[in-house]
């Protein structure tokens, strides 16, 4: 494992002991009754194990000539990924979340993941449907339904 990986590791980990930290102070309730700290609490669990996993990773390997860091084209890929993030944020309240969610989720798998057309839109359907399944149905948090549900509200009323 070489310095710049040790030094990447431990950042991420002690940045995952500082979210728990202030996840509990923030306090973290149950999942009946969740409370401000519950979803940092997960993410800097998960972030956690993510560090530890790539320090597991990254010590069994035996030390090759290193990985390219910054491939030909990787650019253009992160400019696309902020662009579209931009847009999903911009356009969010106007399409509303489903909509929203189903052509971002295709966007980053057919351009971003070189998926067919096929795998695109059923992932694309899978990650919406349980988004909304989770959000909505669950958790009962409403996201801006956007035009579609507005048309749909005026539609039903009528």
């Amino acid at each position: 494992m070489g310095r710049h990986d040790r030094v990447g590791i431990l950042f991420f980990l002690g940045l995952a002991v500082a979210i728990v930290v202030e996840s509990y102070r923030l306090g973290p309730g149950s999942f009946s009754e969740p409370g401000p700290g519950l979803v940092p609490l997960g993410s800097g669990l998960i972030l956690g194990i993510f560090a530890l996993a790539v320090w597991v990773r990254t010590s069994t390997r035996k030390e090759e000539g290193g990985e390219v860091l910054w491939r030909r084209g990787a650019g253009t890929k992160l400019i696309y990924i902020l662009a579209s993030l931009v847009a999903y944020a911009g356009l969010l309240n106007f399409l509303g979340f489903l909509l929203m969610n189903f052509l971002w989720m295709g966007f980053v798998c057919w351009k971003m993941g070189k998926m067919g057309w096929k795998a695109t839109l059923l992932t694309s359907l899978a990650s919406t449907f349980f988004a909304y399944l989770l959000f909505e149905h669950y958790l009962s948090i409403r996201f801006p339904r956007g035009v579609w549900g507005m048309a749909m509200a005026s539609f039903s009323a009528s």
